[in-house]
């Protein structure tokens, strides 16, 4: 089957996931080139979020896709990953900058530019510029496998399939990996009935136990997140508004999880550059951080509510099987 049929009859489950692999990977390409010729750090985030999407699109069509074996999940995932160390030193360094910087007292700050400018100037010893992954084998032998399988695609038999007889079981195993997440109990006691109660009025210092015990699993909840969002996402024509609605909340969801993986990210990373008594010699910043996680917090607690909600699953399925626009 050649790539311009596919491109003109957007119409079986085959077109579509030849249109994802084809948009998430040129997307790539697109900010490898940028990453090349300019000093920006979005361009290193754009790349990652096009390899996200593009791992979760291999994942969703892997029955649809006839691939070489070096187009996987797995091998995108490692540069990803690689990539992704320069990019956490990239959103430290932006959130200390918009979010923290400008409330801190000015001993603070000039204390926390000259750690950041040391490190800064040290940081190629920790790990690899996003310019030399992106020039290594590895990359270049994936780059050239996808553009050589969007030249001439190989399918299995069913891509011929119209994309809403598959709608239900594209979605729902996306659905049941997000809900199934441990996470979704962080911070709740399971009563003698089994019903779940959320802990509200935690003090602080509790929610700060709880978090750094259970931090790993709310960033796992954050993953599959994305992972659910951007295979909903493809299929947004086919559903009425009310499909957009669960979008909406994952999005939601995805910004307060990231938003408290940064902060503990964050107190990471000044713990290393500092010391383990950091707080001592950032009192003020200690206190913003600490403000901030409990306001995410309590956003996490009104997601999580309605997530946990009788009837918020079930409705979420309803609308996947029941209410396909066709």
């Amino acid at each position: 089957m050649s790539s311009s049929t596919l491109n003109n009859n957007p119409t079986t489950i085959g077109d579509y996931a030849y249109g994802a692999i084809s948009k998430h990977s040129h997307k790539i390409f697109k900010y490898e080139k940028k990453i090349f010729q300019e000093n920006d750090p979005e361009n290193l985030h754009q790349i990652r979020v096009a390899m996200r999407r593009l791992r979760s699109s291999l994942l969703s069509f892997d029955r649809v896709l006839i691939l070489p074996s070096i187009i996987c999940d797995r091998t995108v995932g490692k540069i990803a990953r690689i990539l992704g160390q320069e990019r956490d030193v990239d959103i430290i360094n932006i959130n200390l900058e918009t979010k923290f910087k400008p409330n801190l007292p000015r001993e603070e700050e000039k204390f926390l530019s000259k750690l950041e400018e040391e490190f800064n100037q040290k940081k190629h010893l920790h790990f690899p510029s996003s310019k030399y992954i992106l020039k290594g084998k590895k990359y270049l032998k994936l780059k050239q496998a996808l553009l050589d399988w969007l030249d001439i695609p190989e399918l299995n038999k069913i891509s011929a399939l119209k994309t809403e007889k598959l709608l239900p079981d594209l979605l729902l195993p996306q659905i049941a990996s997000f809900s199934l997440q441990s996470a979704w109990l962080t911070g709740t006691e399971l009563e003698n009935n089994h019903e779940i109660k959320l802990q509200y009025n935690l003090t602080d210092t509790e929610i700060k136990e709880i978090l750094n015990q259970e931090g790993k699993y709310l960033h796992q909840l954050r993953k599959q997140a994305k992972k659910v969002r951007y295979q909903l996402e493809l299929f947004t024509d086919f559903y009425p508004p009310k499909y957009q609605e669960y979008i909406s909340f994952v999005k939601q969801l995805q910004t307060v999880l990231g938003n408290i993986q940064d902060n503990l990210c964050l107190m990471s990373y000044l713990s290393d550059l500092v010391g383990k008594k950091w707080e001592k010699n950032l009192p003020q910043l200690s206190l913003l951080i600490k403000e901030d996680q409990e306001r995410q917090w309590r956003e996490w607690q009104k997601l999580q509510s309605i997530f946990l909600s009788p009837n918020y699953l079930s409705h979420w399925r309803e609308v996947i099987i029941k209410f396909i626009n066709i």
